[in-house]
């Protein structure tokens, strides 16, 4: 009999085995079939407002913006005694730092049609700005969940952040930085990291860690 729970399980290894398979088939290809169209689509949409979005979402995921949102959460929410909260985003660094040190294990190039203003070096697999997007937005729309009891404003901070997740790997790919494989792929190692740090919030004793 498939529960509730045994369904949870399933997905997440479903989830799990796509995403290694995405890694593997990375390695071994410089981008996927739809890459190049969908990149070059995306960037003749070009316009000023859109070049200063892209941008501005861009630094948000370079020091010292990101260090500072991050620094400033974990801070904010532990001041406010929300201590489980405070750790999961503690928790969350390790797998950011993984999704960078998964780009030297997959060593996939960076497409070559960047944008004349953008700027950007290593490898593009899986995408940083992707996993960091969908690790700490996720943890947002988890706490807001908890701690916000308005559900009309919960519901608008909540969709408000997934715009913004949204917007960024959108973002990856009209600058020209990313090819979309390497969006998806790193929401989905966004989407499991986070999965597992929820997972074990709900597992420790009561909540506390």
């Amino acid at each position: 009999m498939i529960n509730v729970r045994s369904y949870q399980l399933w997905a997440f290894v479903g989830g799990f085995a796509i995403t290694v398979l995405m890694f593997v088939v990375a390695r071994a290809c410089s981008n996927f079939p739809g890459d190049e169209w969908i990149l070059k689509a995306s960037q003749r949409i070009e316009v000023d407002w859109l070049d200063a979005l892209a941008l501005g979402l861009d630094e948000m995921g370079e020091v010292p913006v990101l260090p500072a949102l991050l620094g400033g959460s974990i801070l904010a929410l532990f001041a406010a005694r929300r201590r489980v909260e405070s750790l999961m985003i503690v928790a969350s660094l390790p797998f950011m730092v993984a999704g960078q040190l998964l780009k030297l294990a997959v060593g996939r190039a960076r497409p070559e049609e960047m944008l004349a203003f953008a700027e950007s070096a290593g490898f593009g697999f899986p995408s940083g700005h992707s996993v960091y997007a969908m690790l700490f937005g996720g943890l947002m729309i988890f706490i807001a969940g908890r701690l916000i009891r308005n559900v009309w404003v919960r519901r608008f901070v909540q969709g408000f952040v997934v715009l913004w997740i949204v917007a960024t790997g959108a973002s990856r790919v009209y600058l020209g930085v990313h090819w979309p494989s390497d969006v998806v792929g790193g929401f989905m190692f966004g989407a499991i990291s986070l999965t597992l740090i929820i997972a074990g919030r709900n597992t420790s004793n009561s909540g506390r860690w």
